[in-house]
């Protein structure tokens, strides 16, 4: 099978996290969190629909999310913290790109962002902490499960934790609560879990 490249596209060294076809501000587009900046690309042909400036003192990985028609959350761990931007089209094309919140109340190192009644959750360092979406304030923080990853399971948070510790926690706004946890895997394990049916892998 022979490949053809359809288009190549900005200036920034690449990031971990893997790109993501989203719709923001009523665009389809193609989101890309690179080495010192977090972007949209046309997914036609590629062109820079925006770019806003991020730290490149440390790895990007953990996944921008969107939430809400026009806005992303943007997270880095290493200290660097969360940043809830807003897009608003230009007369003429492309965007403008305003902050709305910048906090380090949130640090994601790569674990995916759940997003649940106005509430994001997600891991601040390896700490499990609930911010409120419209402010940026911190709402609670609480266990210890290292740089894992998260899963939304209902009305529930899969937590699969560092030292192997698989836990569910209740998804909610107004206090950190385990429902259950048990041993998985012996090691450390920073690998996604899949979930299909009552299956988990």
């Amino acid at each position: 099978v022979q490949c053809t490249r359809v288009w190549a596209a900005g200036e920034g060294s690449a990031g971990y996290a893997s790109p993501r076809l989203v719709t923001l501000a009523g665009v389809t587009q193609v989101v890309v969190f690179n080495n010192n900046s977090v972007a949209g690309h046309a997914p036609s042909d590629g062109r820079v629909l925006w770019s806003h400036p991020w730290s490149a003192r440390q790895p990007n990985v953990a996944q921008p999310l969107p939430v809400g028609p026009r806005r992303l959350l943007v997270s880095s761990g290493y200290g660097i913290g969360s940043e809830l931007i807003e897009l608003t089209p230009r007369v003429g094309g492309g965007f403008e790109v305003a902050t709305i919140w910048a906090s380090r109340r949130l640090k994601s190192k790569f674990a995916s962002m759940i997003l649940h009644d106005g509430h994001v959750f997600g891991l601040d360092d390896g700490i499990l902490a609930c911010v409120d979406l419209a402010r940026g304030q911190r709402r609670w923080k609480g266990g210890r499960y290292g740089h894992g990853q998260l899963l939304r399971v209902g009305p529930d948070l899969l937590v699969m934790a560092e030292s192997g510790d698989v836990v569910l926690v209740a998804l909610d706004g107004d206090e950190h609560r385990e429902v259950t946890r048990f041993q998985a895997i012996d090691g450390k394990v920073w690998n996604p879990p899949a979930l299909a049916g009552s299956r988990l892998l």
